[in-house]
């Protein structure tokens, strides 16, 4: 009996307690996971693509054991920070198309949520920069996420993941963009040209403008913000 009981419950220090239960444990699990991320994420700012296992487990002040528990190695890591961004930028979208505003008023809540001011701008695409800005002649997104992905091994299904991840995001941007000129021509709030053509349009302005926060934050910041002189080129005729 007195081993049963033993195999039931835990002593120390004299005190019985109840084992964790499963719930309690994937809490610890994401606590710690989540943490580890957390420390990452500066890390990763501050050293960019040197950062190590090593570091990281500093950081997050946890052994590095730990972080392999959970991550198969640095590029996991990374992985993860990004998609967390990008997913959370999906969410938004998700919830802008959701709301019972005009085609209009959502499509320039969608446009000023990506070109936010600059300080907002660093920290959504920061982690990416630092980690590869030795890597990369210039600091632009897209050549940024392409020497990010060089680093990254091709047959690792975080990599894979993420690459989706990311067409996923410029795709729905996309989709989202057109659907709501669709609407608003509907409701002769916009133009009457081809969607798609100023689909292309709006989408490619977004692109230059966040690029233009990476390379030359200074003018970025100089003329933001733009979501008014974006939505100009949909404006009917006859206003």
């Amino acid at each position: 009996m007195y081993f049963l009981l033993n195999k039931i419950f835990n002593r120390k220090n004299g005190v019985i307690t109840l084992p964790r239960t499963e719930q309690e444990n994937k809490r610890i699990r994401e606590t710690q996971r989540n943490s580890i991320l957390e420390a990452a994420k500066h890390i990763f700012a501050q050293k960019g693509w040197a950062t190590t296992i090593a570091d990281i487990a500093a950081a997050a002040n946890v052994s590095q054991g730990l972080i392999y528990h959970y991550f198969a190695n640095k590029e996991a890591v990374i992985c993860e920070l990004l998609s967390q961004t990008m997913q959370s930028d999906l969410d938004v979208f998700q919830r802008v198309m959701q709301s019972g505003d005009t085609a209009t008023k959502r499509l320039e809540i969608l446009i000023s949520s990506m070109l936010k001011s600059r300080q907002e701008q660093i920290n959504q695409f920061g982690i990416t920069v630092q980690a590869a800005k030795k890597n990369s002649p210039s600091n632009n997104e897209l050549e940024i996420m392409r020497r990010i992905f060089k680093n990254l091994n091709n047959n690792d299904s975080d990599a894979k993941d993420l690459h989706e991840l990311m067409m996923k995001r410029f795709q729905s941007i996309h989709d989202i963009i057109l659907q709501l000129i669709v609407e608003g021509q509907e409701r002769e709030e916009f133009a009457k040209d081809a969607p798609s053509k100023l689909a292309l349009m709006i989408f490619q302005c977004i692109q230059s403008m966040t690029t233009l926060a990476l390379d030359q934050p200074d003018e970025y910041e100089k003329h933001y913000p733009y979501t008014e002189i974006i939505m100009r080129m949909l404006k009917p005729n006859n206003q």
